[in-house]
C-alpha cells in the first residue's frame, strides 16, 4: 500500500488492528495505544485493505478459529499472500474492491470505536 512502515512496525499495527476480529471482547483503548503513532488515514487503509479482508471471517464464523489473538507471523503471511494475489490478478483486485466496500459497511462500528479514541 502507500505507507512507509518498517516490517516490525507494520506487524505490530496489523496485529493490533486484528484484535476486534477475535472472539473475546475488544479493548479498543489497548489497540489505540499500539497504533497511535501512525497517521489515522494510514491506519484506515491498513485496517480495511489488509487486516479486515483476512480476519473478518473469524467474526462471521459460527465457531471461530481464533479466540485469543492472531499469530503475528501467520497474520502477516496471510496478508502478504492476499496483497500479492490482488496485485497479480485483475479479477482479485475487483473482488477485493467489492469486499472492502462490504467490510466498511458491516464493520464500520469497529473503525468508529478505534477512530474516536485516536
Amino acid at each position: 500500500m502507500g505507507h512507509f512502515l518498517s516490517e516490525p512496525e507494520l506487524t505490530k499495527i496489523r496485529t493490533a488492528l486484528s484484535e476486534p476480529f477475535n472472539y473475546f471482547p475488544t479493548d479498543y483503548d489497548y489497540i489505540v495505544r499500539q497504533v497511535k503513532s501512525v497517521d489515522p488515514d494510514v491506519l484506515y487503509e491498513i485496517f480495511y485493505s489488509e487486516v479486515a479482508p483476512v480476519c473478518f471471517s473469524n467474526l462471521a464464523a459460527a465457531l471461530p478459529t481464533v479466540w485469543t489473538g492472531f499469530d503475528p507471523d501467520s497474520l502477516n503471511a496471510m496478508i502478504e499472500e492476499r496483497l500479492a494475489a490482488r496485485e497479480n490478478n485483475w479479477f482479485r483486485r475487483q473482488f477485493d474492491k467489492a469486499l472492502v466496500r462490504w467490510l466498511k459497511y458491516n464493520y464500520g462500528y469497529i473503525w468508529k470505536e478505534i477512530s474516536c479514541r485516536l
